[in-house]
């Protein structure tokens, strides 16, 4: 047999290996150059792998317990600010990114938390558990501060500024226990929950009027002992007016802070006298009292036939073609605008702020503005 025929099967053989052999290395090195890039990668820890928790983590991941429309004001927040950590923001209330966002975003705020307690310090009732408090923040005045109310069930009321980012004591009476002690005035007494005082020394007998009243309180009768809150503040009112509560209409009554002193201001209609009341959130005496006669408008509705926050709310997202889940809201109020009721809302979606006013009794859009 001739050995070059031999030869030549095996030549073939070793021919065709050489060339699989080089197609898969040519193939390898292919998929290396262009293979997909979320390859896991081999040698690094498995810690490594993961980036670290930082400031930007999608707002929205539901282990930040943060909902979509605030995630989406501490974002505008951060665009300002990229330095202000995301989970510091969170803690913030709405109206307080607001007001960040509305200012630069200058700093991180301390808090209304911490701006109550350094009130407490400073009055040095941090040990008093009977003594309340009611925080305003006011980032965008200057300076910016947070304005803390502290109730004393005896003491009364006292009146704090709190620097917004650094925490220092802006104005306010420090050690107020003290002081008053000194001056012998009202004391805790010794073994009472709360500290809470004799009631000799609390308030005012029944007819006395309080400080700056400027209506007689000896015409009001006192409100039923079990009677509390709104219902004893328009008890007083209607008692003063000389009218039932179901005489009463387009009623609205609404707890705030006039020079200090924690008032009701409750406002109603009677026939075609509007009626317009002061009353002292603790003695329930009145502090002032108006009375105008007028031609009702045309306008005027009944509080019962109110829709309510929540339409309302739903009323303006709907409006505006925004979610719920995608929104913040920083105010719903009811508010009378000459005799028709409306609520007053505003709210931040998507780096938008929009301000609403819907009819208080057909939910009808009666004003819309919106502002990037």
């Amino acid at each position: 047999m001739n050995p070059e025929k031999r030869e030549n099967p095996l030549t073939r053989w070793l021919l065709i290996a050489t060339i699989a052999l080089l197609a898969l290395v040519l193939g390898l090195q292919l998929w290396q150059m262009f293979g997909p890039d979320d390859a896991p990668p081999s040698g690094p820890p498995a810690q490594e792998a993961s980036p670290p928790a930082s400031s930007s983590q999608p707002s929205g991941s539901p282990a930040s317990g943060v909902s979509p429309g605030k995630a989406a004001m501490i974002e505008d927040v951060q665009a300002l600010n990229p330095s202000l950590p995301f989970e510091d923001l969170a803690a913030l209330s709405a109206e307080e990114l607001e007001q960040l966002w509305e200012t630069g975003a200058p700093g991180l705020p301390i808090g209304i938390s911490a701006a109550a307690q350094a009130a407490e310090e400073y009055a040095g009732t941090l040990a008093v558990d009977s003594v309340t408090s009611e925080t305003d923040p006011e980032l965008d005045e200057a300076p910016p501060h947070y304005e803390v109310e502290l109730h004393h069930p005896t003491l009364g009321d006292f009146e704090y500024q709190i620097d917004a980012y650094s925490g220092q004591v802006l104005e306010g009476a420090p050690d107020i226990l003290k002081s008053v002690q000194a001056s012998g005035g009202p004391q805790e007494a010794p073994g009472t929950p709360g500290g809470q005082a004799a009631p000799a020394t609390q308030s005012p007998a029944p007819g006395t009027p309080a400080p700056g009243a400027q209506a007689p309180a000896s015409n009001t009768p006192a409100p039923s002992p079990a009677a509390s809150g709104e219902e004893a503040a328009k008890s007083a009112a209607f008692a003063h007016a000389g009218v039932s509560a179901a005489d009463a209409s387009s009623l609205r009554c609404k707890l705030e802070w006039d020079d200090g002193q924690q008032v009701y201001d409750i406002d109603f209609w009677v026939g075609d006298t509007e009626y317009d009341y002061k009353i002292d959130a603790s003695t329930y005496a009145v502090l002032e009292a108006e009375q105008e006669r007028q031609g009702r408008p045309a306008g005027s509705q009944a509080a019962g036939a109110f829709i309510g926050e929540e339409a309302a709310k739903r009323a303006a997202l709907d409006h505006a073609g925004v979610s719920a889940s995608g929104s913040g809201f920083l105010k719903c109020e009811l508010d009378e605008d000459d005799g028709l009721w409306v609520y007053e809302i505003e709210f931040r979606a998507e780096g938008v702020e929009y301000d609403y006013e819907i009819d208080a009794s057909s939910g009808a859009v009666r004003k819309a503005e919106q502002e990037r």
